[in-house]
């Protein structure tokens, strides 16, 4: 039934007061809410007199409102003391590793979900936000911050290479929105880097040292680039050694700029690798062999 009066080319409609049904999940069992407290969230956006966002959606004759209200962050449980938690983000896992003060790793950590990719748009976003909660907990559990990549930096030249093997971009932009989003509801502080050629010297300096995965040495490397604020990692001697045998160590430019040298170990060591049938993905078997010839 229309109750609209025309006025010239507007139709003005009876004000109609609506009782607003905000779900939330309540265990039978416990008594205790499941998942986020959106009654308790919108109340206190009232309460304290916050600004929120009302739209109403019309679809097939039924009406949905959608509230959006801005999330106080929760007070910081984390202290640098405790270390740093790196995460390097991958199609198919998240790799974690905690990082003591001292610079030297407290433990790895990886989480898979291979249905990221190919679920539909609202079980990607369940899959999303359980990832996020179990990398904020393995964080929170230890009292550490989180060391994230940097949106920012997505389409830099010096990360490309990553970011091609991403297909979805989309879905890496998800995950570290949800982390981040994660952490600030738990009181997990989050600090964001270059990400800059960290697979690189992961796989070249601290997967052989610690007998790693590369995804997961990466992370280490983020931890400490972020955490620790060591924006320098050296070239292990035998590979320096290797390069200066090879006549492509410049020691002036090693010590004027971050990254330039491993990005140049990694392209001869990956002809050298190429030249004997191998690869990178070979560098950890063939390490010993190529670096005493």
């Amino acid at each position: 039934m229309d109750h609209g009066e025309t006025h010239g080319k507007s139709v003005r409609y009876d004000k109609l007061k609506i009782p607003l049904y905000v779900p939330r999940k309540i265990s039978k069992t416990t008594g205790a809410i499941n998942g986020r407290d959106y009654v308790a969230l919108l109340r206190q956006a009232i309460e304290r007199g916050d600004p929120y966002q009302a739209e109403i959606l019309r679809k097939r004759g039924v009406y949905r409102v959608h509230v959006t209200v801005e999330e106080m962050p929760a007070k910081l449980v984390t202290d640098p003391v405790n270390g740093w938690v790196g995460m390097d983000t991958n199609p198919t896992l998240l790799a974690l590793c905690h990082v003591r003060t001292d610079g030297n790793p407290q433990g790895f950590q990886c989480y898979r979900e291979g249905q990221l990719y190919d679920a539909r748009s609202q079980r990607r976003d369940w899959l999303t936000g359980n990832l996020a909660r179990q990398v904020v907990g393995y964080a929170k559990e230890r009292g550490a911050g989180l060391v994230v990549e940097d949106l920012r930096f997505v389409k830099d030249k010096e990360v490309s290479t990553k970011f091609r093997r991403i297909t979805h971009q989309f879905v890496y932009r998800k995950v570290l929105v949800a982390v981040e989003r994660e952490a600030k509801r738990e009181g997990v502080e989050v600090r964001k880097v270059h990400p800059a050629y960290t697979s690189v010297i992961g796989r070249l300096k601290y997967q052989p040292q610690y007998g790693i995965s590369v995804h997961e040495s990466a992370a280490l490397v983020i931890a400490r680039r972020g955490g620790l604020k060591i924006r320098r990692e050296n070239v292990p001697k035998p590979i320096k050694d290797w390069l200066v045998a090879k006549q492509a160590f410049n020691e002036t430019a090693y010590r004027k700029t971050d990254w330039s040298i491993w990005n140049q170990a990694k392209k001869l060591i990956e002809k050298t690798l190429q030249g004997k049938g191998g690869s990178l993905v070979s560098w950890l078997d063939q390490r010993k062999e190529l670096l005493q010839g």
